[in-house]
């Protein structure tokens, strides 16, 4: 399920710092009950050796001016962000919890005028998407004295395409049961893509935007909706939005 908040502040304008993707993190944790808040942050839901959210969120969406002498963003208002999810207690309670209590962003308090409720559906075997936020591909490798570093992939790289494509399985394992079989995804960029750093805490995270054509498992397809593409999804990473098929 998806859900588009229309968020507004009782000031005139909303201010954040440039990298503020922890603090919407932060908030969507605080929306959450203490007991589920607790279970996402720490465990999640378990594939194999690794661990998934199973949420994602847009970039923040609507007018703003660089304030980068403060390392600022002023967003006018209203502001609108988009939070996607499959798992129903998440939806349950981002819905209760958010009409009642409103969304803190760091300092700034803001209501939730309005909410949009949708869910886009894949239609068949063939999709193609554009981002609200950059997907990131990554793998962890080690140097020679065993210390660990990150390597960053681009759309064309084929690891960018083979890893998205096992991070989707691993989702669908999840969502549908381990035993599940599905037919394999491909990723495929479209034309050009934007390169994005991003500071989240102490790290460095490289992320790109733009359109991508995917086709395979319908099942993955809708995966990839729901979920998100790529890692680090409930950071802000990887939301895409279903464009119209072509005729």
């Amino acid at each position: 399920m998806r859900f588009e908040l229309t968020l507004q502040s009782n000031f005139p304008s909303i201010i954040l710092p440039i990298q503020h993707n922890e603090l919407i993190q932060a908030a969507i944790y605080s929306s959450l009950s203490t007991e589920f808040s607790r279970f996402l942050h720490d465990h999640g839901y378990q594939y194999e050796e690794k661990q998934f959210k199973l949420f994602v969120f847009s970039r923040i969406i609507g007018n703003f001016q660089l304030m980068k002498e403060e390392s600022n963003i002023r967003f006018a208002n209203p502001v609108k962000l988009i939070i996607s999810s499959p798992i129903s207690e998440f939806i349950h309670e981002i819905a209760q919890l958010m009409v009642n209590n409103g969304f803190r962003i760091g300092s700034q308090h803001l209501r939730v005028v309005e909410m949009k409720v949708d869910r886009p559906v894949v239609g068949g075997t063939v999709m193609t998407v554009q981002t609200m936020s950059p997907i990131v591909v990554y793998s962890t490798l080690r140097r020679t004295d065993d210390s660990k570093y990150t390597v960053y992939f681009e759309p064309a790289e084929v690891d960018f395409q083979s890893i998205a494509s096992a991070n989707l399985l691993a989702k669908g394992k999840i969502l549908y049961g381990e035993s599940t079989e599905f037919l394999p995804v491909q990723i495929k960029p479209i034309g050009q893509h934007k390169r994005h750093v991003v500071k989240y805490k102490s790290s460095i995270i490289k992320g790109y935007s733009g359109r991508f054509l995917i086709q395979g498992d319908k099942r993955l397809l809708q995966t990839a909706l729901d979920t998100g593409i790529g890692s680090k999804n409930s950071m802000g990473f990887g939301l895409v939005d279903l464009l119209p098929a072509r005729i």
